[in-house]
């Protein structure tokens, strides 16, 4: 018996393999979820995107109430880039359930920037704000030791 690390280290490949890229989309491509009926959410995802990364530079050390706002912003971000948005779109299986559900993550996501953005550096933020982020989460909490931080700019 052996490991499969062991096997390949005493067995090393002398050939490569190049696979192409495909998707299991319809015809093994990307338009499933890149394509002009999803144009709009990729819009608005990559703008969500950039605007947490923002945050994130803003305030790389919260802690209390603000902490606990960036978390659900980053809850949203995640909610909002599953890409089961465009591939029901594309589908029609459930476009109007899909750009609705699309639409709430992104006015919370949202929401809760601006809460970020409000709060002008400090940790105190505002209570309204506070108590919606908390309605945000008992809706959808998939994540909940997030790490807000894991939006910081890449190069």
């Amino acid at each position: 018996m052996t490991t499969a690390s062991d096997w390949v280290d005493r067995h090393p490949p002398t050939d490569r393999l190049a696979l192409p890229e495909s998707s299991w989309g319809e015809a093994g491509t990307h338009n499933t979820w890149a394509n002009p009926a999803t144009e709009w959410m990729w819009r608005a995802i990559h703008g969500a995107e950039e605007r947490m990364e923002r945050l994130v530079a803003a305030q790389p050390r919260a802690t209390g109430a603000l902490r606990e706002v960036l978390q659900q912003a980053a809850r949203e971000l995640l909610l909002l880039q599953a890409s089961d948005w465009e591939f029901l779109t594309t589908t029609s299986q459930a476009s109007d359930y899909a750009g609705q559900r699309f639409m709430e993550h992104l006015a919370w996501f949202n929401d809760m920037a601006q809460t970020v953005e409000i709060s002008g550096g400090g940790e105190e933020v505002d209570p309204m704000g506070l108590a919606r982020c908390r309605v945000y989460a008992m809706r959808d909490n998939p994540f909940p030791d997030i790490d807000y931080r894991v939006f910081a700019a890449r190069e």
